[in-house]
């Protein structure tokens, strides 16, 4: 019996004013991605956690849609991450205008509220 061989995501974001270091990771998938609408995320400056929406931002700077995968992370064990476009994932809090551009976020699976 054959096994099949791991896939993976990787995570490839231009460098662009917002995320001026860009990104290229890659992330062994435990789970097929899926599209992904809110989430509940803490920024490092907050006092707590609040609800964001969550977009993808594409190379000619449209929106587009924010994808969460269950993947391995050496660092972080099982986790989901979350990613957008070549320039990265957005997330615009619902309660107020504050946004934010991330490569991408490593969460828990209970941190995506609405799947698309």
């Amino acid at each position: 019996m054959t096994q099949a061989a791991p896939r993976f995501v990787t995570v490839l974001v231009e460098e662009h004013d917002e995320l001026p270091e860009g990104c290229c990771m890659r992330f062994r998938l435990v789970d097929e991605p899926r599209a992904v609408r809110l989430v509940r995320y803490e920024p490092v400056d907050a006092a707590s956690p609040a609800i964001w929406r969550a977009e993808s931002r594409e190379a000619d700077g449209s929106t587009g849609v924010a994808w969460a995968a269950v993947v391995e992370d050496s660092g972080a064990g099982v986790c989901t991450l979350l990613y957008g476009g070549a320039r990265g994932l957005r997330l615009r809090r619902v309660d107020g205008e504050e946004t934010i551009a991330e490569a991408y976020l490593l969460v828990s699976r209970e941190s995506v509220v609405e799947w698309a």
